[in-house]
């Protein structure tokens, strides 16, 4: 199958025939970058096992046309070394010559240092001037292209701004004891999960100190068991508890109220946080993904698992094209990390929200 590749800014697709000629025409450096299906991220050209053979190829001729232009390859020394035997040859003949007649002492000399100034010429010319010294030198400029009429759509695109339509259909459902049990196990596994692998972490961190193994851990998140769900949903419930009992000062007065927590999340709070993170998440993961695949569009459902607390526990996407993508990883990521909610009295909530994305 015939490998399809791209350039920054560029919206042709190049065969790999075509990103070779470039190589060797001069138009592509190695710190140039590329990309095509197989890759998950751009890449120089240096980098592209394929590329950096054309690279090798292209500088071992440049060195070879250098050698020629410095007159330092083989066929050029060799011309050297039969001049050098002749010059041996008339040395003492020359030697008489100039001490029998100065003026033509003083004239061959002369012409030798008019000649070692066209040398010293010609070769800083080729240093500086031609593009196989500026790559010996390190010291290769690349030529700025030429000015052109902005192209303000096509900016657009190669910026990655799109289109996130203003979010619509939010759903939130009380959940059930049966789910509330299977989501608060699933949740503290995670927990669980997370701070044995912080603890591994750490006595890896100590054992590479010492020069020792790190020991095994036994997986404490394997298995989550009745007495420690309800456990953590009774913490759970007692922190809200304690949130809601208590007091602040009021303005007037010096009086003391109650910090009013309300029940359930209601959909304008939910769609304030949506607001208010989409463009930094939603948006950020969307752009991000595009430059993977140009034509990634259509509708994201992502269910969110909501603590008492406001703390986001758990992020499900419900459609299908979108499973196992980097698009699904980062949403899921940045949401945890990022989003927070008012908090309420009860263990848990979820909300269904759904997200158009559009490029265009």
């Amino acid at each position: 199958m015939e490998r399809k590749f791209r350039l920054v800014n560029d919206d042709h697709v190049y065969t790999f025939e075509e990103i070779a000629e470039k190589i060797t025409n001069g138009g592509l450096l190695k710190s140039a970058y590329i990309w095509e299906p197989s890759l998950t991220d751009w890449v120089k050209l240096k980098d592209y096992p394929a590329f950096a053979q054309i690279f090798s190829a292209y500088e071992a001729q440049a060195e070879e046309s250098m050698k020629k232009a410095l007159g330092t390859d083989d066929e050029a020394m060799e011309r050297k070394q039969t001049r050098q035997l002749l010059s041996d040859v008339s040395k003492e003949e020359q030697k008489l010559a100039f001490q029998q007649r100065p003026v033509v002492r003083w004239a061959i000399t002369a012409l030798a240092c008019v000649a070692m100034l066209g040398s010293a010429i010609k070769v800083m010319y080729t240093l500086f001037q031609t593009k196989e010294g500026q790559e010996l030198l390190g010291t290769v400029v690349e030529e700025l292209p030429p000015m052109e009429t902005i192209d303000l759509e096509r900016v657009r695109m190669a910026s990655g701004v799109t289109k996130l339509d203003e979010v619509k259909g939010i759903a939130v459902k009380k959940v059930e004891k049966s789910r509330e049990k299977e989501l608060l196990a699933e949740i503290l596994a995670d927990i669980k999960r997370e701070e044995a692998q912080e603890q591994a972490q750490a006595a890896a961190g100590q054992a590479a100190a010492k020069q020792e193994p790190p020991k095994k851990r036994a997986g404490l998140f394997d298995k989550v068991s009745d007495e420690e769900i309800e456990q953590f949903r009774r913490s759970l419930l007692a922190k809200n508890a304690a949130v809601g009992s208590r007091k602040e000062i009021g303005k007037a007065g010096g009086a003391e109220k109650p910090v009013e927590v309300q029940e359930e999340l209601s959909s304008k709070q939910i769609s304030k946080v949506v607001k208010e993170h989409s463009s930094s998440t939603i948006a950020y993961c969307y752009n991000r993904s595009l430059k993977l695949d140009a034509s990634l569009s259509g509708k994201l459902e992502v269910t969110v698992s909501v603590l008492g607390s406001g703390r986001v526990a758990k992020v499900e996407t419900n459609t299908q094209k979108f499973k196992g993508t980097n698009l699904e990883q980062c949403v899921k990521d940045m949401i945890k990390k990022k989003w927070t909610f008012p908090q309420f009295n009860g263990t848990i909530t979820e909300v269904t929200i759904p997200f158009l994305l559009s490029s265009e």
